[in-house]
Formats: C-alpha cells, structure tokens, sequence
C-alpha cells in the first residue's frame, strides 16, 4: 500500500493536492500542524511528505530535519509558493521542490518520480 502524507499550511490548497492524489490512487493522510505531523510520521509506514515551508507550530525547515534524523526512508517534496531556487535554500536537500504555480500535473509528475525512485532503491538493497 503507498501512503502520501500531506502537510499543507493552506487548507484549501491542500484539500485540492488531496482530491488529485486520491483520484490517482494515492492513500492519503492530513496533517495541518508539525506536531500532528510528527506523530504521523512516528505511527504510520509513510513513504512520502508534501511539506510547506510554512507549517503551523514550527518552520518547515525543522519538521524537514526531524525527518531526515529519525525517517531516512521517508521522502519529502517541498511544496510552496515560494520560488524552487528559494525553497531550495530555505530546506536543503529535499527528495524535490514544487512550486504550487507550476500547477497540479507537475506535483503528480513529482511525487511519482519520488515513489518510483523509492522503489528502485528498497529493490536495489533487497537482492
């Protein structure tokens, strides 16, 4: 089963990334603040974040690093309205970098990408 996992800061944006992914197939869970977020993370086996730079409670930026320290496996896209170059020096090292102006198929093009990159990997170490 593949898991999405949405942190979105901006609900009716999120609810619209929401409706898209399901309709594609995506199993997705909510979270509207870093620390419901967080305790996603912990409980449930979630294969990718969309993460705004702007998360209620804490910047992006630390949820992002919590991630890498305690999820390695788990793959993060940073979605926001701010411009890739930006995003890129505000949250290093995302699996990607989606600009929400860059419209829905691009996010779905993108978090494609990063579960089948996941999967060639886990593949990869398995034999």
């Amino acid at each position: 089963m593949v898991y999405f996992y949405s942190v979105i800061s901006i609900e009716k944006i999120g609810k619209i990334y929401t409706s898209l992914l399901k309709e594609k197939g995506f199993e997705v869970i909510e979270a509207f603040n870093a620390h419901d977020a967080n305790e996603i993370v912990k409980q449930e086996d979630i294969n990718l974040v969309l993460l705004d730079i702007k998360v209620p409670e804490v910047d992006g930026s630390v949820l992002h690093e919590a991630i890498q320290l305690f999820h390695k496996k788990v793959k993060v896209i940073v979605a926001s309205v701010y411009p890739v170059d930006e995003q890129k020096s505000t949250i290093r090292d995302a699996t990607d970098y989606y600009d929400k102006s860059q419209g829905a198929e691009t996010l779905l093009e993108k978090v494609k990408k990063a579960l089948n990159d996941a999967a060639v990997k886990k593949n990869t170490y398995s034999r």
